[in-house]
């Protein structure tokens, strides 16, 4: 027996000397495991003949084997694994260090999975308050004639309660030829949030695809909406798996801009949830180990919001009467009608489904599908049969194709009707389409070179003049902040014409652009020059004025034409002026005036407001006047004298990021939070409260009284009932006691006192002073 072996024989005695035997022929031993080059830690063992160790079965999924299987040996009721019998492990046993190497492939080895969609925030408030608003828009319009003077009045009324939403809007309009007033459209939405469902009561507009039509109907509809939560994707997403036999570290990259850094233990690892904007894309994932080797991986794939991620619907029922005229008359409703389609995610790769609509005397009904061609873009196809009560029956065909790279991108479109396919909605017979084509390609390259478009497109009609456009389009980045565009284009009807336009768009800073553009169409000739200042979002001015001179083989005419909006806290107010001047005199001027904003009402209180356009919110900082209130880092307004600011555009469903500057709040004042995060239902009011509480200290003294003697109550425990609430709070020398933000009010207390219980009543004056003094208070209700 050599020196090493009997040197690690009397080691592994001396142990088994000190520890239990387990079972009987097998010495436990405790030693260090070393798994793919991870310590492990110390774990108790049995040495067996041959250089074999048994490792308790579930030991071995604390050190991280999966699912260890092998020839295994009960010990003391439980199961051990020999590690010599477990397949894709090797074994070493290190004398020196009296330590367990471990390699083991890593498939044995646990997964880890990295999400790489953005996390969502965390204490998201989801409100459901009932509240209600009314939107107006006051519009005169008049100019150097009369004929151009009108009164345009619009209004909207929204009302929800729970997760019912009412809606109902018109409009009225004054001319000096006629007098009008004209109801919209009324509906009651019901939305379910989780299931992302959506039923409408009423009037609304319904679609069944590219080979129907738009109905305006007023009826019932049901359909599957995924943007209620517009987190949700609802497309297929990228996922990619690995595995690394050694600690290692992970770089990933999306179109070569690394994206995140992370470290990987030793087994398989899987990349979720890739998404891309972009189409073709691919991941590539750098591996670092230990001794510095790297390892390069790439994903190739393509991103499309046309499919539907594998088993998910999406669909739309509608049913009801026409509704005709819309926008002209209030209630004329005519034939029944019908719109729908339905799409099913049939695999990542597949999406398929229907589409179909009709009338009492006609309809049409077909099925459509997506494809992704591997690397190759997603194509479209769609087929319908039409039958029409007296004009037989038609057909109708649509293909699209479209691809999208980094740099390059390519669009096809071919649809055909026959001549009797009928559509539900109303059409031009005469100038009823026969086909369309239409192609593109794109190059959208280095800043450098800037992007380049072709397109074509042709419709041939069955009666009506056909027209065919072909277009050129270059588009490129100056500078930082300027911008080139430039158009060719050619349109063939019944004789060809060509327009050219280019234009120059410069930005000196935030919010403010100047452009200069020349556009020639045929014969004409335009130069314009525009300044314009974006609308804040909250309170504040935007403007527009533009100068354009036109010339023509007839006359010439010069348009100057300057707008200006206020963003009031309670409206907005804007005003327009439109004056054409021809070269020989005279010409047509026009102004316009418009008043418009809301009242709302959420959270027990009235307030006017801007245009309330989706959700809107109230939010509340304390009682504290002058307080900034943000939406999404963008300054809103400032709280009244009751500390409310009314928020008129919330994005609904969507996080919105309500936040207050906390340098507006006075040091006495106490402020738990400063940013919530709000999702609110459609079109609905929400309360959003900022606590700002007064910070105000109570003190005292408190005194018993026994047997005629005063005496202080120290180092007791004192219980009080504060809005159905009950605190407790120490007393210290002498019977003094504090207390902070306590309301003013009377309130009941008691305390324990040599074995029984004294009750007493505090009474808190209202008081704007930052400590309140109560003196001493005599307890002598002794029970």
């Amino acid at each position: 027996m050599s020196v090493g072996r009997r040197s690690v024989l009397l080691i592994l005695l001396s142990v088994a000397t000190l520890l239990p035997t387990r079972s009987e022929g097998f010495d436990t031993i405790v030693v260090n495991i070393v798994l793919n080059g991870e310590n492990k830690g110390e774990f108790f063992v049995n040495a067996a003949e041959g250089g074999d160790f048994l490792v308790r079965k579930e030991d071995l999924r604390t050190m991280g084997i999966r699912d260890p299987s092998g020839k295994a040996v009960i010990l003391e009721g439980e199961p051990y694994l020999s590690l010599r019998s477990m397949k894709g492990l090797a074994v070493a046993f290190n004398e020196k260090t009296l330590s367990i190497e471990i390699t083991a492939s890593p498939a044995l080895l646990p997964k880890m999975t990295f999400d790489l969609l953005p996390p969502r925030h965390a204490n998201v408030y989801y409100p459901k308050d009932s509240g209600g608003f009314f939107n107006y828009g006051v519009t005169y319009t008049d100019g150097n004639s009369s004929a151009l003077r009108s009164l345009d009045v619009a209004n909207q009324l929204g009302i929800r309660r729970g997760d019912l939403l009412l809606l109902s809007d018109a409009s009225y309009t004054k001319t000096t030829t006629e007098e009008k007033f004209v109801r919209l459209s009324t509906s009651i939405t019901y939305d379910r949030r989780q299931r992302m469902d959506r039923w409408v009561f009423g009037d609304f507009f319904a679609a069944s695809g590219d080979l129907g039509s738009s109905l305006t109907l007023g009826g019932i509809s049901y359909s599957k909406i995924y943007r209620i939560d517009p987190y949700f994707i609802r497309s297929p997403l990228a996922d990619f798996s690995g595995m690394v036999s050694l600690p290692s570290e992970a770089e990933i990259y999306l179109n070569g801009t690394r994206i995140r850094t992370e470290k990987l233990a030793p087994g398989g690892f899987e990349l979720k949830n890739i998404s891309y904007y972009g189409g073709a894309s691919a991941v590539s994932v750098v591996i670092k180990d230990p001794f510095g080797r790297e390892q390069r991986l790439s994903y190739p794939f393509y991103f499309t919001d046309i499919l539907l991620r594998k088993g998910l619907h999406e669909y739309s029922y509608n049913v009801g009467f026409l509704r005709e005229r819309f926008g002209e008359e209030s209630n004329w409703y005519s034939h029944p009608a019908f719109s729908a389609f339905h799409n099913y995610g049939v695999s990542e790769s597949l999406t398929a489904g229907f589409r179909t609509e009709g009338t009492n005397d006609r309809v049409n009904l077909g099925p459509q599908a997506s494809y992704l061609i591997p690397n190759a873009g997603v194509a479209t196809l769609s087929v319908s049969g039409s039958l029409e009560s007296g004009g037989g029956g038609g057909a109708a065909g649509l293909f699209t194709h479209g691809y999208q790279s980094k740099g390059i991108n390519t669009q096809l479109l071919l649809k055909g009707f026959s001549k009797n396919y009928a559509i539900a909605g109303e059409e031009n017979r005469t100038e009823k389409v026969r086909f369309e084509v239409g192609a593109g390609i794109g190059y959208g390259g280095t800043r450098e070179f800037g992007s380049l478009s072709l397109n074509f497109d042709a419709t041939k009609k069955y009666e009506g003049q056909d027209r065919r456009t072909g277009t050129i389009t270059y588009s490129r980045i100056l500078t930082a902040n300027s911008t080139l565009t430039m158009t060719l284009k050619n349109i063939r009807e019944q004789i060809s014409t060509n327009e050219i336009f280019a234009g120059i768009t410069y930005y000196p800073w935030k919010d403010l652009s100047l452009s200069a553009s020349y556009r020639r169409e045929g014969e004409a000739d335009t130069e314009t020059v525009q300044v314009q200042k974006n609308q804040p979002v909250g309170e504040g001015l935007g403007y527009r004025a533009s100068l354009e001179h036109a010339d023509s083989p007839v006359a010439g005419v010069t348009t100057v034409n300057p707008f200006v909006q206020y963003n009031a806290r309670h409206g907005i107010v804007s005003g327009e002026y439109r004056g054409e001047f021809p070269d020989g005199g005279g010409g047509a001027q026009t102004y316009r005036f418009s008043a418009s904003g809301g009242i709302a009402y959420a959270g027990h209180a009235v307030g006017f407001t801007r245009p309330i356009s989706d959700s809107f919110g109230l939010v509340r900082v304390g009682d504290l006047e002058g307080v900034r209130v943000y939406q999404n880092n963008q300054e809103i307004g400032r709280t009244d004298k009751k500390g409310r600011v009314f928020l008129p555009d919330l994005g609904s469903y969507y996080e919105n990021q309500i936040s207050i500057n906390d340098k507006d709040i006075p040091i006495d004042y106490s402020l738990p939070e400063v940013v919530k995060y709000v999702s609110p239902p459609l079109r609905s009011g929400s309360f959003i409260p900022f606590e700002a509480r007064k910070i105000q200290a109570i003190s005292g003294m408190l005194i018993i009284r026994l047997e005629g003697e005063a005496r202080p109550v120290e180092f007791h425990e004192v219980r009080m009932t504060v809005e159905g609430k009950e605190i407790a709070f120490p007393t210290g020398k002498g019977g003094e006691f504090y207390l902070e933000n306590i309301r003013p009010g009377s309130y009941g207390a008691s305390v324990g006192y040599n074995g029984k219980t004294c009750f007493f009543e505090m009474t808190i004056p209202e008081s704007s002073e930052m400590i309140v003094e109560l003196g001493g208070l005599v307890c002598e209700d002794l029970r």
